[in-house]
């Protein structure tokens, strides 16, 4: 049975040129700095973001709550969309682990602050509530449907951060997504922000990690909290000569993911029971919601995965799909094939 994989662009497996890189990269101990590969990959991801340094990280969860650590102390608050993923996804690590509260709102259809609101949250005096330091903006917007925060957006929000004191962290796990959906270098998407987390573990291809960057003073403290939380690795470089693929050669092909991503939401538009706001199909992720009368979406997730489509059951009436390299139009065909016959088997 053929198995196409929609769950999410983590399932990318590294590219033949990862795995000979891997065995012949040149390594030391990256625990006292010595991994060469590691400190190049990390000049590199530093330069691309517009920022003054980087570190490499086991994973994107592990770079913004190290960012979160930074910026914050016990008792603060942060503010963030209400789904983004440091407040859905990450098993609750920053209220586990940081004594920060987070206070969550709701943004658009699109992923986007009522800026309004936002800066009405902000508490830097009243006593009776977690007194603010950051705000956290995620671009491309995970649980939108993968859409995009324009430069002129990111400034007006990192404009009342500075306005209040605050620092702005950019959870910017698919940001190279972004960039090329808009046509713009990914320092315009950073520029704004004083440290930005970069998955390179999902549409980039690599096997492991992501990078976290921001000015020399912020990293000196991120390294501190990262071997707080046990993540000082070794001989990294083998992991790290994958990134510097990930960053030289699988950033222009991520046009090829959304337009597959738009191929395949415009197919699902066409089968009973899918309703998708097109216009949240900016990038590589389809939030979609599954109507059918008398069947669940979570059912429909699980009778399409015996046909070899998996996709992700979020909540209620609603899931997602996600494109990436280990996909090609074929593929699509034959997922909107099986979702087609599922349903009208109900």
């Amino acid at each position: 049975m053929q198995i196409i994989d929609l769950r999410s662009d983590t399932v990318t497996k590294p590219t033949l040129k990862m795995r000979q890189a891997m065995k012949e990269a040149e390594v030391g101990d990256d625990g006292f700095g010595e991994d060469p590969t590691t400190n190049r990959f990390e000049k590199m991801a530093a330069e691309m973001v517009g920022k003054e340094d980087a570190l490499f990280v086991s994973s994107g969860v592990m770079g913004n709550l190290i960012a979160i650590m930074v910026y914050t102390k016990p008792g603060d608050g942060l503010i963030c969309d209400r789904k983004a993923h440091i407040n859905t996804m990450a098993s609750g690590n920053t209220a586990a682990l940081t004594g920060v509260t987070i206070c969550p709102l709701d943004v658009d259809e699109l992923g986007r602050f009522d800026t309004e609101e936002l800066e009405s949250y902000i508490n830097l005096e009243d006593v009776r509530f977690p007194k603010t330091s950051l705000i956290v903006l995620e671009n491309t917007n995970n649980l939108a449907g993968g859409t995009v925060v324009t430069p002129e957006e990111t400034s007006i929000v990192f404009r009342i951060a500075k306005k209040n004191g605050l620092c702005l962290h950019l959870d910017g796990a698919r940001i190279f997504n972004s960039a090329i959906a808009q046509g713009v270098e990914v320092a315009e998407l950073t520029k704004d922000c004083d440290s930005v987390m970069f998955c390179i573990s999902k549409g980039l291809a690599s096997p492991v990690g992501s990078i976290i960057a921001g000015t020399k003073e912020f990293i000196v403290e991120a390294r501190r909290k990262r071997k707080m939380l046990g993540g000082s690795m070794r001989q990294t470089g083998v992991l790290a000569t994958c990134g510097i693929i990930s960053l030289e050669e699988m950033i222009d092909r991520l046009k090829e993911d959304h337009d597959n991503a738009r191929y395949l939401a415009e197919g699902l538009t066409r089968i009973e029971g899918f309703n998708i706001n097109l216009d949240t199909v900016q990038t590589n992720i389809i939030y979609f919601k599954f109507e059918l009368p008398k069947v669940s979406c979570k059912k429909f997730v699980e009778d399409i995965s015996k046909k070899g489509v998996y996709i992700v059951y979020l909540e209620r009436d609603s899931g997602r799909m996600v494109t990436h390299k280990d996909l090609n139009k074929s593929d699509i065909d034959c997922a909107l094939k099986a979702i087609k016959n599922t349903v009208s088997g109900y």
